[in-house]
């Protein structure tokens, strides 16, 4: 087992969840504000869950892809597995990203705000709280833990 490269992606994950959930609190002052608060978090997001479904492909597999979608496959098998469909939410969370960074995927445009942001956090934390259960049943990720508390 790949233990210190799957602590790490997890650990990246982790910085990246409390950055979105931090700036999901962010007061704006005008809509150029507002914006600018979401893509920086719906861009946090993604890569928390990216990073999460690195450390569980790795945890499961040994290796995980580092192209966009790479594990689709291994993400789909692991929705049977856990019960949690970690490719719906990675497609999710990388569509808000790639419409706040790149302007992708126009009909995002009318679900791009604070109430989706919210909603895919809780998403997202569902998703983290299942790799956390499956990962620390081998690993001890306590310092990670303590953390999200």
């Amino acid at each position: 087992m790949r233990e210190a490269e799957i602590k790490e992606e997890f650990e990246l994950g982790v910085r990246a969840f409390l950055e979105a959930e931090e700036r999901s609190k962010a007061e704006a002052v005008d809509n150029f504000k507002e914006i600018r608060v979401l893509e920086s978090a719906f861009n946090r997001l993604f890569l928390a869950v990216e990073h999460f479904c690195n450390a569980l492909v790795l945890f499961e597999t040994g290796n995980y892809s580092p192209k966009h979608f790479g594990d689709a496959k291994k993400l789909k098998e692991l929705k049977e597995k856990y019960n949690v469909d970690f490719q719906r939410v990675y497609e999710d969370t990388y569509s808000f990203r790639s419409y706040g960074d790149y302007r992708k995927f126009p009909e995002i445009e009318e679900k791009f705000n604070r109430q989706s942001l919210l909603t895919e956090i809780n998403n997202v934390k569902v998703l983290l709280e299942k790799v956390l259960d499956v990962i620390s049943k081998k690993l001890d990720l306590q310092y990670l833990i303590t953390q999200l508390k």
